[in-house]
């Protein structure tokens, strides 16, 4: 009589995945990966600093992605007031693609290791929910580490690639006794989190501060010059708002204010930092974003305000506001944040000068003055 019984493999349970990990690196560990424990000596030492919750985090994705490369990253950390794990930081992926919108709502690996505390490594054929979010990241192994506050999982440190048996334990073994150092930091940022967002919270729009911008970046040049990579500083002003404000009262330039930051803040990436630098002043610092970017950027920003219908106290009194932009590009244009920050509000300068209602990058400015002198 033929068995009916099923070929399937037995599911494969998620405690299998767990990597059993130790407080200490074995000799063998240290003499062959001394490098990458020369980056959790680093971190040790950065863990006096005062920093804020996203600079750690994307420290940390930074540190992490020496000691075990891989083509994209997801860093998550618990959110008290929705009492869920958010998706902080994201590495590798576009903006509109899918997988982002998959990730951000549901992650299974967040469930995992909350619940064993412990390194996963993944691999493919194994389990069937693994395997689907391998699918959704294009990867075929992963490697998720635990972040820790007060001896509790807080968060995940996930990296993707797209190698067969892309990580290793001793990946895995060396992340852990990275967190293990970062819990200290994290402890004291995540604390400190929902007094910083205070004090650097503009009360009239819900933007970020002058201060914030400031400490941005400081952080954004260290974090360039580390990568390699160029960013963008967006100056932006408010066209003739004087005349507004003395023509409807400042109650009415106040909601133009924060008529214009729903704008700005419109489509911005969470990588983007989108502040107020003092009365109708924004700023923007585009991480990873080269000159062409970021005109693009600015250009799309000056025409939604400029179709964008504003009300001036009541229905019946529309009016229609333009701003002027001006461009600067670190590392290309300036190599200093006052430079950086002179340079771009330069180019702003140019744009009010040249007629306002405009976009001018500082290149535009200081391939004019290389002609006039020569």
């Amino acid at each position: 009589m033929l068995s009916h019984e099923s070929t399937q493999p037995a599911p494969y349970a998620p405690e299998g995945f767990v990597v059993e990990v130790f407080a200490e690196l074995d000799a063998q560990t240290i003499q062959k990966r001394w490098e990458h424990v020369n980056v959790v000596l680093r971190l040790s030492m950065l863990t006096g600093l005062q920093m804020q919750l996203d600079a750690t985090l994307n420290l940390l994705c930074d540190m992490a992605t020496e000691i075990a490369a891989s083509e994209k990253s997801l860093v998550y950390f618990w959110d008290e007031g929705k009492e869920q794990m958010e998706l902080r930081l994201v590495r590798g992926i576009e903006k509109e693609q899918p997988a982002l919108r998959e990730v951000s709502v549901g992650n299974v690996l967040n469930l995992w290791v909350v619940q064993y505390g412990r390194p996963l490594l993944l691999s493919r054929g194994l389990h069937r929910q693994a395997d689907s979010l391998l699918d959704v990241m294009n990867a075929t192994s992963a490697l998720v580490v635990p972040l820790f506050v007060s001896n509790r999982v807080v968060g995940s440190l996930q990296f993707f690639t797209h190698k067969a048996d892309g990580f290793q334990r001793e990946d895995a073994q060396l992340l852990w006794i990275m967190s293990l150092v970062a819990e200290n930091l994290l402890t004291r940022e995540s604390a400190n989190e929902g007094l910083i967002r205070f004090a650097f919270t503009d009360y009239l729009t819900g933007l970020k501060t002058r201060g914030y911008f400031e400490q941005q970046l400081d952080l954004e040049i260290k974090r360039s010059e580390r990568r390699r990579q160029k960013f963008s500083l967006l100056m932006i002003d408010i066209d003739h708002f004087k005349r507004l404000n003395d023509t409807f009262g400042h109650h009415v330039g106040d909601q133009m204010l924060r008529d214009v930051t729903s704008i700005l803040m419109k489509d911005m990436r969470e990588v983007d930092t989108v502040a107020r630098y003092g009365g109708e002043e924004f700023v923007m610092i585009l991480p990873e974003t080269t000159e062409s970017g970021a005109v693009y950027v600015a250009q799309r920003l000056r025409k939604a305000v400029e179709q964008a219908k504003f009300f001036a106290g009541s229905p019946h009194e529309v009016q229609h506001l333009t701003i002027s932009i001006g461009v600067a590009v670190y590392d290309t244009d300036a190599q200093f944040k006052r430079d950086l920050i002179e340079f771009a509000d330069a180019a702003l300068y140019a744009a009010k000068h040249q007629g306002r209602n405009r976009v001018v990058s500082y290149s535009e400015i200081s391939k004019r003055e290389q002609k006039e002198v020569s």
